[in-house]
């Protein structure tokens, strides 16, 4: 007796067309869900970063057209305490760069707040409740990692020595690399890295020495964790006397 097919009864053939058309719709969805996904990834990572270069690249000439230095040449290096930051800077504000030679002469904005406007315009943003530049404690500020400009996109390049010059009104201060570190993104006790003690996790230490913190996110394509560097005080220059060592050979836009 040979082999043969039974035939499919018209419930089973029902069956099967709404099964397949279901699995037709789900996949439809999931396609559509991939390309909103890409699209928002593209928008994100580098859409937003073209949409501020202009302005950034416009504060930053802006600023320093305002506050030149007197030559572009080695100024007085000084190693005594630098000036009281002693004006007042409001929300959102503008008031010096931080420049980052190792990472291809990058020139930042410094603004006051570490509000969603201040980096989403491409700015690094002072921790309000930390000293100010040069002062006694722990300067601290955060940047985005790969989006809105992509500031501080290679903080992870940071090696000990490393420097990052901090500009303001009328004098330059050059602090050095010592250490980094990652952080839970919700670690209960993150605050201690801007600490004016760096690791005080009850912010109740008297600072002696002069720090910066830098914070990010991370992995550079992630925020569910911290990255951040501490760097140590080391000299400054005053303005009317020249640029430090550092940025002699920055290159002028």
């Amino acid at each position: 007796m040979g082999e043969h097919v039974a035939p499919t009864t018209p419930a089973k053939k029902k069956r099967s067309n709404i099964f397949w058309n279901i699995v037709g719709v789900v996949g439809e969805l999931l396609i559509t869900f991939a390309i909103i996904v890409g699209l928002f990834s593209v928008w994100q990572l580098y859409w937003t970063t073209y949409e501020v270069a202009g302005q950034v690249s416009q504060t930053i000439a802006s600023y320093e057209e305002e506050h030149q230095p007197s030559k572009r040449a080695l100024g007085e290096v000084r190693t005594d305490d630098p000036p009281a930051f002693d004006r007042e800077v409001g929300d959102g504000e503008v008031y010096g760069l931080v420049h980052v030679p190792t990472w291809d002469w990058m020139k930042i904005p410094l603004a006051e707040g570490i509000t969603s406007y201040v980096l989403d315009q491409g700015w690094a943003g002072h921790y309000d409740m930390t000293t100010q530049p040069g002062g006694v404690g722990n300067f601290s500020i955060a940047g985005h990692r790969r989006t809105y400009g992509n500031n501080f996109r290679w903080i992870d390049r940071l090696t000990q020595g490393d420097k990052v010059v901090v500009e303001v009104d009328d004098h330059y201060l050059v602090y050095s690399m010592v250490s980094s570190e990652i952080i839970d993104a919700t670690d209960p006790t993150q605050m201690r890295v801007v600490a004016p003690v760096i690791d005080d996790v009850s912010w109740s230490e008297t600072p002696t020495e002069r720090w910066m913190t830098m914070t990010t996110c991370h992995p550079e394509y992630g925020n569910w964790q911290r990255y951040i560097v501490h760097l140590k005080f080391e000299s400054w220059t005053p303005k009317d006397t020249g640029v430090p060592a550092e940025l002699v050979d920055e290159p002028t836009n």
